[in-house]
C-alpha cells in the first residue's frame, strides 16, 4: 500500500514569487483591478448640488465651480463628498444646453469611498433635457461597453441617474441619465502602462509602434460602430484624435474614446467630414491602415467570436428604449451582413484601406 504522500509548503519567499508573476500576467492582460467605481454595473444614484446655471453662462474650461456630489452607500449610509465641477469637450458644451463636465475631488475625502482612486472624474450628460438626448447618452455608455467586450484596453463606464441641484436657485432640480468615465491616467496604470508625453503627441505616433493587432481591432470596432471622428495616429504638429495612446515598452496602444459622433449613437448634431465623401454618419466607412501582415480572416474570425456577447450589450440594456433598442440591434446586423459576406469584407474593408 502507497503511503500518504507529504506536501512540501511553499515557503513565504516562494509566495511571494507566485504572487508577483501573477500580477504580472494580469498587467501584461491588461486585466488589473479597476477603481471601486467600476467594478459594479448598476446604476449609481447621485446627487450634485453646484451653481449650474453660471456653469451653463459660462461655458469655460477654465472656471471651477464649488459644489457637493452625494451618494448612498449599499446600506443607506449617505456619503457627501467637496467637488470642483468644470465644463469640458470642444463641440459638445459649445452646443449643448448643458456641456459635459469634470469632477475633481479632494483625495483625502475619496479614501475609503466607492470614490477612492479618483481625483477627477469625467461625466457624460444629457446635452439637452428631453429624453431624446438622454437616449444618446445610454446609446453612447454601450458604445464603451461594446469596446470592453473586445479588450481590457479600453475606458471603464459606469451608469449613474444624477439629480442636479442648481445652487444658484435659477432652476428647478432636473434628474437625468449620465455617466462616469475611467481617467486617462487610471486606465493606463490599470493596463500596465504610460500616457505618452505631450511633447512626443504632438510629432504623431508611428504605426509601426501600434501592432496590427490593436490597430486592427480598433479600426474594425470603429467600423461597427459607425464612427470616423478619430486618428490613431496624428501628425506632425497634431496628436491623435479621440484616441489615448498608452506606452506599454517600445509600442503604443492605442485607447478610444468619445463616440457621440458614431453612427450607433446618432446624435442629432453629428455630422461626417465633407472630405471623407459619405452624407451622414450612419454610413460606414472603413479607416484602418493598409497593413501587410494583417490577417484579415483571423480579424473576422475574433469579431464573430464576440458576436454573441456584442449583442447581449445591447440587447439586455433596460435603460434603452425599446425603438431605439431595434434601431441600435438593426444597426449592428447590418455590420454583421458585412462580415458574414465574402464578398462584401472584401470590398468594404479590405479594398478600403488607407495607405500608410
Amino acid at each position: 500500500m502507497g503511503g500518504r504522500r507529504n506536501k512540501v509548503k511553499p515557503t513565504i519567499v516562494e509566495k511571494t514569487i507566485l504572487l508577483l508573476a501573477a500580477i504580472s500576467c494580469l498587467v501584461a492582460a491588461g486585466q488589473v483591478f479597476a477603481d471601486p467605481l467600476f467594478e459594479d454595473q448598476s446604476i449609481l444614484e447621485v446627487e450634485i448640488t453646484a451653481p449650474l446655471s453660471t456653469l451653463v453662462r459660462k461655458r469655460s474650461e477654465d472656471t471651477d465651480l464649488p459644489g457637493t456630489f452625494a451618494y448612498e452607500t449599499a446600506d443607506g449610509t449617505p456619503i457627501a463628498l467637496d467637488i470642483q465641477v468644470r465644463a469640458r469637450g470642444n463641440f459638445r458644451y459649445k452646443f449643448c444646453d448643458f456641456p459635459p463636465v469634470t469632477l475633481n475631488f479632494r483625495r483625502s475625502q475619496v479614501a475609503g469611498t466607492l470614490l477612492a482612486g479618483q481625483n477627477k472624474l469625467k461625466l457624460v450628460t444629457h446635452c439637452r433635457d428631453s429624453d431624446r438626448y438622454e437616449q444618446n447618452v445610454v446609446k453612447e455608455y454601450l458604445v464603451y461597453r461594446l469596446y470592453n467586450v473586445l479588450t481590457p484596453y479600453s475606458l471603464q463606464a459606469r451608469m449613474a441617474r444624477i439629480q442636479y441641484v442648481d445652487t444658484s436657485g435659477d432652476n428647478d432640480p432636473v434628474q437625468r441619465l449620465g455617466f462616469f468615465i475611467e481617467m486617462e491616467e487610471s486606465a493606463a496604470d490599470r493596463i500596465g502602462g504610460e500616457i505618452m508625453p505631450d511633447p512626443e503627441q504632438m510629432s504623431g505616433v508611428h504605426p509601426a509602434r501600434i501592432r496590427t493587432v490593436h490597430a486592427s481591432r480598433i479600426t474594425l470596432f470603429q467600423y461597427m460602430v459607425g464612427n470616423t471622428d478619430f486618428s490613431l495616429y496624428g501628425h506632425s504638429g497634431s496628436p491623435p484624435h479621440n484616441s489615448i495612446p498608452v506606452v506599454r515598452g517600445a509600442e503604443v496602444v492605442p485607447v478610444p474614446y468619445d463616440f457621440d459622433w458614431t453612427g450607433l449613437v446618432r446624435a442629432p448634431y453629428a455630422r461626417p467630414d465633407p472630405s471623407l465623401g459619405i452624407r451622414n454618419v450612419r454610413q460606414r466607412l472603413f479607416r484602418g491602415l493598409c497593413r501587410p501582415d494583417l490577417n484579415y480572416e483571423e480579424l473576422y474570425a475574433f469579431f464573430q467570436e464576440k458576436r454573441e456577447a456584442l449583442m447581449a450589450v445591447v440587447r439586455d440594456e433596460p435603460l434603452l428604449g425599446e425603438d431605439e433598442k431595434e434601431d441600435t440591434l438593426d444597426y449592428l446586423d447590418d455590420f454583421w451582413e458585412v462580415m458574414d459576406s465574402e464578398r462584401n469584407r472584401r470590398r468594404r474593408i479590405q479594398e478600403s484601406c488607407r495607405p500608410i
